[in-house]
């Protein structure tokens, strides 16, 4: 297994050679790993429905940098004058964690995208592909184009329903792994996922128009406009991501979007998407909607962001499509304290219908969920900044984080972790972001011999060290 990763890894710095060569310049599903705890539930729980439910993330703004820089007006057009259609970039990311549970499976469950303890994983080979027309100004209409391709560990946190992945979870871009044979892989036998694939998380057009003052028209696939923290790891202080991200928001969208500037110091968005993670229209032909509000001001920002509508929200035994509303509202505030200190605060509200299973009675029911993070920053120096995160999350049904989460047979559903990092701006290509963590929950059940969800579903808390490397292009 480790020969066939590291072979991976060297076939994908061998094609990042090869581009910069020529260069100047979900539906994520979590799975318990161990089938043993399936088992555990007997033919006496056996439900009614399938709990393969997806899960979903987040992009917004970065908290490493300044405000001036991270809170893009989406109505004002910043764009410079490029007489070449095609612009190529991308980044490579490679790192590696150690987790104080020494999970035997080898796997960080439940964090995400630094899943792996003691692998050194090639996270994103990311290829960004764009071009357009663009003016710097409000006064002309101009067009567009992106496309994103990634290859490397995280692809499975970012697939959509209908695109890389089909609607039962089986891969329709990458090879599908023979769990008899093949341990390089995620998800359960049942359903088992490469671990290392490829992803397109985004392909859209923008179109600016002189409506307004100034009116932006975002169409095609593109990351969510919920949360904070992104999928792109230099739009992030961590290398490690809040379970907030992981658990309760969702990871891109397919539709459009429009956002204008109705004031100097106020912004909004709205349009239509087709949910969560998701390229194909659900079996009902349900269109959600998304949208947001932000204030910038001289040293701050606020802004309100939610999507809803109703949404695939798993399948049942016959693998009929369910359907049911899913709602997430986020909250995102930054302030800069003095010259050097950033703050920044978010906070989540989700609710999804038909998510909370009661096996006793084989029913479902809405479930919650509630996240609550802040951000400290402090910039060192020109190279060096330092970081502190605190993340309150509440899975108010144990709907989100446990993989076939029986709310009958589940208690607790908090989770509270504590990262403290570095970012080290070595030059302009290089970035290195070391962090340790601390994660503790409540959550377990007596009824599926489950006293934690770290280390294989055995402790109630994990200590994990972590670093990155980020090379751009």
């Amino acid at each position: 297994m480790v020969y066939r990763r590291f072979t991976k890894c060297s076939l994908a710095l061998a094609a990042l050679l090869t581009i910069t060569s020529n260069l100047d310049a979900q539906t994520n599903r979590f799975f318990v790993t161990d089938s043993s705890y399936m088992t555990k539930l007997g033919s006496e729980y056996r439900p009614e429905v399938d709990m393969d439910w997806d899960r979903p993330s987040a992009a917004f703004y970065p908290v490493s940098y300044k405000i001036a820089d991270k809170l893009q007006n989406r109505a004002t057009v910043r764009r410079e004058k490029n007489d070449a259609w095609f612009r190529p970039s991308g980044w490579l990311e490679m790192g590696y964690a150690w987790n104080s549970a020494k999970p035997a499976s080898g796997r960080n469950t439940p964090l995400g995208f630094v899943d792996q303890h003691q692998e050194l994983q090639l996270n994103q080979l990311y290829l960004v592909l764009e071009g357009g027309t663009a003016k710097d100004d409000n006064e002309s209409w101009s067009l567009d184009a992106r496309v994103d391709l990634m290859f490397g560990t995280d692809h499975g946190f970012t697939t959509a329903s209908g695109l890389e992945v089909r609607r039962d979870g089986s891969q329709r871009w990458n090879s599908t792994p023979d769990p008899s044979a093949d341990e390089d892989y995620r998800g359960t036998p049942g359903n088992p996922r490469p671990y290392y694939g490829l992803a397109m998380p985004q392909i859209y057009l923008d179109v600016h128009t002189p409506w307004l003052q100034g009116m932006d028209l975002r169409m095609g696939h593109f990351y969510t406009n919920v949360g904070y923290e992104s999928v792109m790891p230099l739009e992030n202080f961590f290398y490690t991501h809040t379970m907030s991200m992981m658990y309760g928001q969702p990871f891109t969208h397919t539709g459009m979007m429009a956002s204008t500037k109705l004031f100097d110091a106020m912004d909004i968005s709205f349009g239509f998407t087709r949910g969560w993670d998701n390229w194909e229209d659900d079996a009902e032909g349900d269109i959600s909607i998304a949208g947001g509000i932000g204030f910038n001001l001289e040293d701050s920002a606020f802004s309100v962001n939610f999507h809803s509508g109703d949404d695939f929200i798993g399948l049942d035994n016959d693998g009929n499509t369910l359907i049911g509303n899913v709602t997430i509202i986020t909250l995102n505030y930054t302030r800069n304290v003095t010259d050097n200190l950033t703050h920044a605060l978010t906070a989540d509200v989700g609710y999804g219908d038909g998510m909370q299973l009661h096996t006793s009675s084989a029913s479902v029911s809405g479930a919650r969920w509630y996240g609550i993070t802040n951000y400290l920053t402090y910039e060192v120096g020109e190279k060096l900044s330092t970081g502190l995160r605190v993340e309150w999350f509440r899975d108010q049904d144990n709907s989100r984080v446990m993989p076939g989460a029986f709310s009958d047979h589940v208690s607790g559903g908090n989770y509270v972790n504590v990262s403290l990092g570095l970012n080290y701006r070595h030059n302009d290509r290089w970035t290195f972001r070391p962090e340790a963590r601390w994660d503790w929950s409540d959550t377990k059940s007596e009824d599926l011999s489950v006293p934690g969800v770290f280390g294989d579903f055995q402790e109630n808390d994990t200590f994990t060290l972590s670093m990155d490397a980020i090379f751009t292009y």
